[in-house]
């Protein structure tokens, strides 16, 4: 079986024994010291001799996804012990995982190969080097929509899924859908819409504040929209606080 897709396998027994149905929430201290928990490590290790060749060009989206979000998922308990933003922020930002005989921290996946090797949101460098090797690793195509299926273990993070190279575009199309209509909300007959700070953050990746809102406002339902429409561009925009807690469940 090709090493992406064990992967995704291991993620999905996870939140199949300790996620609650739509994987928002998560049972750690069972997770903690379960077979699932040790088998999706088991498969982490083995891609430090992992051969890039290997691995199919459709799938380098979704093999990196699913390698943020197992290192996440083995890590998690870890930020039991978070004391506040900056241990958070730590646990993401230091080497974690060795894939093809190099070490990356979660930030580095995310932004350094999913994004584009640009800097996150409070950052002002990239992750990685103009020169750095790993980013020969890089996926060809970026896609916004990553940013929905990247999991976090926190409270206000996308709900935790594994990806197929295979059937990525619908998967992310699903995520996405899937976050917008829990986190987006039209108010005061579409004067006000209240998004996540997920597209406050990184605004840039679907091309500045207004089209963040379109692409929100694409996802929604007719009548959210329409309420939105006939405010005719005369609209205010706020933005949810993320909520970094640990999303017990």
């Amino acid at each position: 079986m090709e090493p992406d897709r064990q992967l995704a396998e291991a993620i999905e027994a996870v939140r199949a024994a300790h996620f609650d149905p739509a994987g928002q929430s998560c049972r750690y201290p069972a997770f903690a010291v379960s077979r699932e928990r040790g088998r999706l490590a088991a498969y982490l290790a083995n891609l430090d001799s992992l051969d890039f060749k290997r691995l199919r060009i459709p799938a380098q989206t979704s093999f990196w996804i699913n390698v943020f979000n197992a290192g996440v998922l083995r890590d998690a308990p870890e930020l039991e012990f978070a004391a506040g933003p900056r241990d958070i922020q730590a646990f993401f930002e230091q080497p974690r995982l060795k894939i093809g005989g190099h070490a990356y921290s979660l930030d580095e996946v995310e932004h350094g190969l999913l994004r584009g090797n640009v800097a996150k949101h409070g950052r002002l460098r990239a992750p990685m080097s103009r020169d750095d090797p790993r980013l020969a690793f890089m996926p060809i195509a970026f896609d916004e929509r990553m940013h929905f299926a990247l999991y976090s273990a926190a409270r206000s993070s996308p709900a935790l899924h594994a990806f197929d190279g295979g059937d990525l575009d619908k998967q992310l199309e699903e995520a996405t859908a899937e976050y917008l209509l829990r986190t987006v909300r039209v108010e005061q007959d579409g004067a006000l819409v209240v998004m996540p700070k997920l597209l406050a953050w990184y605004a840039k990746d679907f091309g500045g504040e207004r089209g963040a809102l379109e692409f929100a406002l694409a996802r929604l339902d007719e009548a959210a929209v329409e309420a939105v429409d006939r405010r005719k561009g005369r609209v205010k925009l706020q933005y949810a606080e993320f909520d970094w807690a640990l999303n017990r469940r």
